[in-house]
């Protein structure tokens, strides 16, 4: 007997735990009671001196919630006594208590339930006893055949003290199993999200409460945003953008293109954008309109971060248009910011390919220029900033004064050294462009037997390596046009001469390295006339080699030998010099 209890218990508590998983299905009605007609077995306890027998009973249950109702039953078994030879027996159940379930509108639920109640057992040849407190516990589970029906199947323990009979006055435990229909009462169709649309034919049971829904129970969705209607309080929002948890579109850089359909999504504040959310740069110049206080830039104009033109030499012509952008403030420039008239110094490059400073001033037996020389020098460093392509031979020369063998050396640092002056003022030129070396006294153009004579022989020349380059530049730039032209709108100010116009201030000289290659001599093939050699590949400190230099004293080099020819690269700097012994009376100057 005691096996047949423990299957029987088995049973009920797998057919319990094959429930659980179907608890979490869809829901089915929203009954109130139950009403349970079951027919099973009581096992009873070896004390009470009973067989076992089949038995009837009626349950009902009234729900409290989702999950608690309270259960009233009626059981009752006729059975024999044991041994038969004492008669038969009856045993009446009555009991109420509490009925558990995790999730009661499921097709297929387990539940437990436990209560007390009252045994009463009819025994012939005894007296009839009844017990007050029999207390029940079980568990089953509940399957359902439709809305109105389903199948019962459960197992319980009765436990109470038997008072009367051929056993024992002890407490016994009567087991008793049952299936049976129920039927449901008191319920409508289940809808448990609340959308109007029973659960039975809702094919989305799980619309969010407030969703607008189709006759299938789906919620809507009719701009596309995934937010369904109802919920959407941004119920027109375009297809493809990307929206907040309201519906509403998001706008992450504030330039009025939906996210999602923006294809440029960082875009700074206040930048203006075509319809893809793209900034809009109208003028090309690399600032995004809005941000641009100069949105008619010229194209191809340099500007500042406002997007406003810059313009170096303040000629009104913007740099990086501007083709010679060295122009010396006040000078009327044609569209491509090139003068329109040539100076005088120009001029004659232009006619003689040479630049020629006569009785050019030099600190006598010294490389040193006076102030008055070194105004000159730099006046021919102005012209040749605006000719930066083509390449010179700088030459000096001087007279017959002084010892032979010191002539050239001194010429040769002399012509070095204007270079470095050169390049102080104006580092935007190219020094592979540049050659120096010194003539000494063999290349006179005027008599040295004369004060008159030998003032012209002592001299500068910046002699053209490059006509062909020239006469191309000039053409170029007479093509720009031969009148001036306004300034450039956005270059802050007027045309020359007038009001706002450039002032006769100079213009800032561009970066180190802004237009120049890096230094270095050139080749043997690029060496310029009397074995003249690269400028780079001597070039001193520029502000230091003056301040230095002004602290020699004023007397001749020492003897140096005729240098061959090509002349090699100086071997140290001017500023580098040693002190020279005192000048004899006929230095040379």
């Amino acid at each position: 007997m005691t096996r047949f209890h423990r299957r029987a218990a088995l049973i009920a508590t797998v057919a319990a735990v094959l429930a659980l998983p179907a608890a979490r299905a869809a829901f089915a009605v929203e009954e109130r009671a139950w009403l349970s007609l079951e027919a099973g077995a009581d096992l009873y306890d070896p004390e009470q001196a009973l067989r076992d027998a089949p038995s009837f009973g009626l349950r009902a249950a009234g729900f409290l919630n989702r999950w608690v109702g309270v259960e009233g039953m009626y059981r009752r078994a006729s059975t024999r006594q044991d041994p038969t030879s004492l008669g038969d027996a009856t045993v009446s159940h009555i009991g109420g208590g509490l009925i558990l379930t995790p999730q009661r509108y499921a097709w297929a639920l387990p539940y437990l339930y436990g209560g007390i109640g009252s045994v009463k057992v009819d025994r012939d040849g005894f007296s009839s006893a009844k017990t007050a407190s029999a207390i029940h516990g079980g568990v089953g589970a509940l399957f359902r055949a439709g809305e109105r029906f389903g199948i019962r199947l459960d197992a319980r323990d009765v436990s109470y003290k038997q008072d009367s009979g051929p056993g024992r006055p002890t407490r016994v435990n009567e087991f008793q199993i049952s299936s049976g229909v129920t039927a449901f009462w008191f319920g409508r169709p289940r809808d448990t999200d609340a959308d109007g649309v029973p659960n039975k034919n809702d094919k989305c049971p799980e619309t969010p409460r407030g969703a607008v829904v189709d006759a299938a129970g789906c919620p809507l969705d009719t701009d596309g945003d995934k937010v369904f209607d109802g919920l959407d309080k941004c119920a027109g929002t375009p297809a493809g953008a990307v929206v907040d948890a309201n519906g509403c579109p998001l706008d992450a850089d504030g330039d009025g293109v939906f996210d999602g359909l923006d294809k440029c999504p960082d875009t700074a504040k206040g930048v203006l954008v075509d319809a893809k959310g793209c900034p809009l740069d109208t003028d090309g110049d690399g600032v995004f309109d809005g941000p641009d206080q100069c949105p008619g830039t010229p194209k191809g104009s340099v500007v500042d971060k406002n997007g406003c033109p810059l313009d170096a030499d303040l000629d009104g012509v913007p740099d990086g248009i501007d083709t010679c952008p060295f122009t010396p403030p006040g000078t009327p420039v044609n569209a491509g910011g090139c003068p329109i008239a040539l100076s005088p110094m120009e001029r004659d490059l232009m006619n003689d390919w040479v630049i020629r400073l006569s009785d050019l001033e030099f600190v006598p037996d010294s490389t040193r220029l006076t102030p008055q020389g070194l105004a000159r020098v730099d006046s021919v460093g102005a012209m040749l900033a605006q000719w930066p392509m083509l390449r010179f031979e700088v030459g000096v020369h001087s007279d017959n004064l002084g010892e032979d063998a010191r002539r050239q050396p001194l010429s040769h640092l002399r012509a070095r050294y204007i270079l470095q002056q050169i390049y102080a003022k104006h580092p935007n030129l190219n020094p592979k462009n540049y050659y120096y070396t010194g003539y000494g006294d063999t290349q006179p153009i005027a008599s040295n037997k004369t004060a008159e004579g030998r003032a012209l022989n002592r001299r500068a020349e910046f002699k053209l390596l490059s006509m062909d380059t020239l006469t191309k530049e000039r053409e170029r730039r007479e093509s720009l046009g031969t009148t001036a032209v306004p300034p450039a709108p956005g270059t802050g100010h007027g045309g020359p001469g007038e009001p706002g116009g450039p002032t006769n201030e100079r213009a800032p000289s561009p970066p180190p390295g802004s237009g120049s290659a890096p230094q270095g001599g050139a080749g043997s093939g690029a060496q310029g006339a009397a074995g003249a050699v690269p400028s780079g590949a001597a070039q001193g400190k520029p502000p230091a080699a003056s301040a230095a230099q002004e602290k020699e004293s004023a007397g001749p080099i020492p003897h140096a030998p005729t240098p061959p020819s090509p002349v090699p690269p100086a071997p140290s700097r001017p500023d580098s010099i040693p002190p020279p012994p005192p000048a004899p009376p006929d230095s040379v100057r």
